[in-house]
């Protein structure tokens, strides 16, 4: 009989390490450490380790948070300009497989008829089998559209009983989204709501199988649209048509995140980076607070579509300086390392480290060490609403309202919001959603770019998919003008005219399974950022 899941305990205290040495201690396992966990532990280990390895200081703030121009460095902006650490390459590369593979176990547990019994103590199998499915294509479609093609259908069977496969083919990225919307139907019509689902460790949801449904088909959603340069929104049509606009997301209920405790070592991640880190390395983008400052982008000729109108949440995802002062600055992006030294030397962007620790008037709330990081919420899926119905305004305004409402509660809930502050923070709502120009291409785009904040694998990926916003800077463009008015141009570390289309595969791999990342590199045309997904936006656009 096989033998129910043995974990190392480094792996099993995931959940209480933290910072670089919790990443390394996920992979360098002892196995003369043996400890029996159960289901419900995996899954949590799997949720706060997808969130603290994709939302982290490293692969979001060195990486998508940059490239969707959110943040800049404040010091060493190398990545700022697309020069990568291959270190984090090939750490992250490993770090995600390693969480996803919490979820293959608990797919097996919850099969094996060896197993299977034991894992139902911990809730109804079939129902934890879409749980675990869900959260995997969630995480594995991040892989994916960081590399394009990768390892799927052979990469957890390294340690295959009857067939280990150490060195995984990758498969096109082509069929592994096919592959992605197969396993999400299938988890999704498996879904019995009656039955419950995880009994304990769902951080996410605790156990709400209908919002496990929701998120699944939101997800199916999402995958969909990401292919609409390719079948013209036929899949995203045919979804809709299949499971109806109350089948996904239908309001900030049902949004998918997870909640921090707060206390060392269960801290968000983006706190860990500032505090626990000790470290003041990031602040805003200007072409981000351009945009919700309602400004154009006078040095490159660009006009904001929400030219003369302040955003609500301009005060949420930055601070003012000085405190109280309502003066909002960003740092050019794509500047050097001289450069942006001596801008923010000029105390024209906000430093968020304050004198020692996290403080609500320094600090935006996603640096709070409760901060939520977000999965997926009812702001996209109205979003894609709007788009897949000609740029329907009612879906526009939904998810425009929902996005502002969402960072208006976590505020409450994390900065102690007064019923007062929250009345008065309404009016300025309102008034900015009466205000908003018209449902368009740019508009929606736009606006999804700014409900995405935090969530940069998403806002990088949307803008390789439409080129939106237009605000965000390419190379060759104005960022900013010295102290002796000489135009200061944007000039990446690599040769390439776009942001990236694609992050380049790990040295590693080359190291230990070089055939295959090999013939993969050949395939894709090239192991190099400019090489586009499939998906992407066609050439000449």
């Amino acid at each position: 009989m096989k033998k129910f899941i043995k974990l190392s305990l480094g792996i099993f205290l995931v959940f209480f390490v933290m910072g670089c040495t919790k990443n390394f201690d996920k992979i360098n396992e002892n196995p003369n450490q043996p400890a029996e966990v159960t289901t419900a532990s995996l899954f949590t280990s799997a949720q706060k380790g997808l969130c603290d390895d994709i939302y982290d200081e490293w692969w979001a703030g060195r990486q998508s948070l940059l490239w969707a121009q959110y943040w800049v460095q404040r010091n060493y902006p190398s990545e700022d300009r697309y020069a990568i650490r291959q270190n984090i390459d090939n750490l992250y590369w490993r770090l995600i497989y390693h969480d996803v593979q919490d979820l293959i176990e608990i797919i097996s547990l919850n099969t094996d008829p060896a197993t299977k019994t034991k894992a139902a103590t911990s809730g109804d199998n079939t129902n934890q089998i879409a749980c675990a499915t869900i959260l995997k294509v969630w995480a594995m479609q991040i892989m994916a559209d960081t590399w394009g093609d990768i390892p799927y259908s052979q990469a957890f069977k390294g340690d295959d009983p009857t067939n280990p496969i150490p060195t995984p083919k990758y498969d096109k990225l082509v069929d592994i989204y096919a592959q992605f919307y197969t396993e999400l139907a299938a988890a999704v019509a498996s879904i019995n709501e009656d039955n419950g689902g995880f009994t304990s460790g769902d951080v996410i949801f605790d156990g709400d199988m209908a919002l496990w449904k929701k998120f699944g088909n939101s997800l199916r959603l999402r995958i969909a649209m990401r292919i609409s340069n390719t079948d013209n929104y036929a899949a995203a049509r045919a979804l809709v048509q299949e499971v109806g606009v109350d089948g996904f997301m239908t309001s900030n209920a049902d949004n998918a995140k997870f909640p921090y405790i707060g206390q060392t070592p269960n801290n968000s991640p983006l706190y860990d980076a500032f505090w626990t880190s000790a470290r003041n390395d990031f602040t805003v983008a200007k072409p981000f607070i351009n945009i919700l400052k309602g400004v154009n982008d006078t040095l490159n000729g660009k006009i904001n579509p929400f030219f003369g109108l302040i955003d609500p949440r301009l005060q949420l995802y930055t601070r003012d300086r000085p405190a109280g002062s309502g003066n909002y600055y960003g740092i050019p992006y794509g500047m050097t390392e001289g450069q942006t030294q001596a801008y923010w030397g000029k105390k024209l962007a906000p430093s968020y480290y304050g004198t020692a620790a996290y403080s609500k008037t320094t600090a935006p709330v996603i640096l709070n060490s409760k901060y939520a990081p977000v999965y997926m919420e009812y702001a996209e899926v109205a979003f894609m609403l709007s788009e897949l119905n000609n740029w329907d305004q009612t879906y526009y305004m939904y998810g425009v309202e929902a996005s502002i409402d969402h960072w208006r509660d976590v505020c409450t809930d994390l900065e102690g919001w007064s019923a007062d502050d929250v009345a008065a923070f309404n009016v300025v709502k309102e008034a900015y959603l009466a205000a908003l120009p018209p449902a368009g291409e740019e508009t929606v785009l736009t606006q999804k770019y700014l409900a995405f904040f935090n969530q940069g694998y998403q806002a990088w990926a949307e803008y390789r998919r439409t080129g939106q916003p237009k605000m965000l800077l390419v190379p060759g463009e104005n960022t900013s003008v010295d102290a002796d008015g000489n135009m200061i141009t944007f000039i990446p570390l690599i040769t390439i005219s776009t942001i990236p289309w694609r992050l380049t595969y790990p040295q590693q791999e080359y190291t230990v399974n070089g055939a295959n990342v090999t013939a993969a590199a050949s395939q894709i045309g090239g192991d190099k950022m400019t090489t586009k997904l499939f998906w992407e936006l066609p050439s000449g656009k």
